[in-house]
């Protein structure tokens, strides 16, 4: 990217041409960003790993989930805004604030509106000191406003980010999120599996119908299919070793949205492991503040043992 902070090529989000001498020199985010604002990402980073150790308690240098994440999702985002014709500055530097408030004040902010602000806030703060000019914040900060704003879907710098959030939880590296996830909170491998493996698995097979670009759909539909095959790969290995034997099995639900019907998967086993019994499955939805959630019940017609799936329906574009 050195050009491009020689001639200055950093243009509108709707300039092509921009974007193909960036794909031409395989520019990264952090190249686009440090071209235009050197030390903007470290003074970034600063607030997320300052914000998260506050928020645990700890006062160690220890490495930060968070950070890690948002350059993954800033990564995704400068790739997609390339193949989406768009200079990539704005939307990777707004992917890189997505998740900054968070834990703000060292409190986590629950709710999309709450963290929302405090990203905006903590933006307009550091690009102001980073003398970006007033115009592109504006973008940035309509961009993190959009994201989670369903009547703001037209804007192409929240899609991308949307996006690259989304494609950030799948592939090798999202599947490796899911298990450090699953350390985090103490469960062991067949704990998290049946825990949380019907959601993963139902987020992945609808992961291209959640896209907001074309350029995102292109790349869900591969690491969605990486996804698939490393879980049902598990599942077989994990019936080997004897540590649990679970089925995925398929079901249709009706869109929140209306339109297309979603796909969801869920990892069950394949009998009641009480008695060998077979299970009867009941499923409903239910529409709550954040999400529709979906609720399975399990019920073994033998036994009368009873279990529960449940977990918030992905959204569709």
């Amino acid at each position: 990217c050195r050009a491009q902070a020689k001639y200055g090529l950093t243009l509108p989000s709707e300039a092509r041409d921009n974007a193909a001498f960036m794909t031409i020199k395989k520019c990264t985010y952090e190249g686009v960003i440090e071209s235009r604002f050197p030390g903007l990402i470290a003074r970034v980073r600063g607030v997320i790993e300052d914000s998260e150790r506050e928020y645990e308690g700890d006062a160690g240098p220890g490495e930060s989930h968070l950070w890690e994440h948002s350059m993954h999702v800033a990564s995704h985002a400068c790739r997609l805004a390339v193949m989406e014709g768009m200079d990539p500055l704005i939307p990777s530097v707004a992917a890189l604030f997505h998740d900054a408030g968070k834990f703000a004040g060292g409190r986590y902010h629950e709710g999309e509106t709450a963290e929302e602000e405090e990203s905006a806030r903590i933006a307009e703060r550091l690009l102001g000191d980073a003398a970006m000019k007033p115009a592109e914040i504006r973008r940035v900060l309509s961009g993190l406003g959009a994201l989670y704003n369903e009547r703001a879907r037209g804007n192409r710098v929240a899609a991308v980010i949307h996006d690259a959030d989304f494609l950030s939880k799948f592939g090798a590296l999202g599947v490796a999120a899911f298990f450090t996830k699953s350390v985090l909170r103490g469960r062991s491998l067949r704990s998290s599996v049946l825990g949380y493996l019907s959601k993963e698995l139902t987020y992945a097979a609808c992961l291209p119908s959640n896209m907001r670009t074309d350029a995102g759909r292109r790349l869900a539909e591969k690491k969605a299919g990486d996804s698939l095959r490393f879980f049902r790969n598990l599942l077989a290995e994990l019936k080997d070793a004897g540590i649990a034997d679970l089925r995925i099995r398929r079901l249709e639900v009706p869109s929140p949205r209306g339109g297309k019907a979603l796909r969801i998967r869920l990892a069950a086993a394949a009998a009641c492991p009480a008695c060998g019994g077979r299970w009867r499955m009941e499923w409903g939805t239910e529409k709550g503040i954040k999400c529709t959630s979906l609720r399975v019940d399990w019920n073994c017609a033998r036994c009368g043992k009873r279990l529960e799936t449940s977990f918030c329906l992905p959204e569709i574009a």
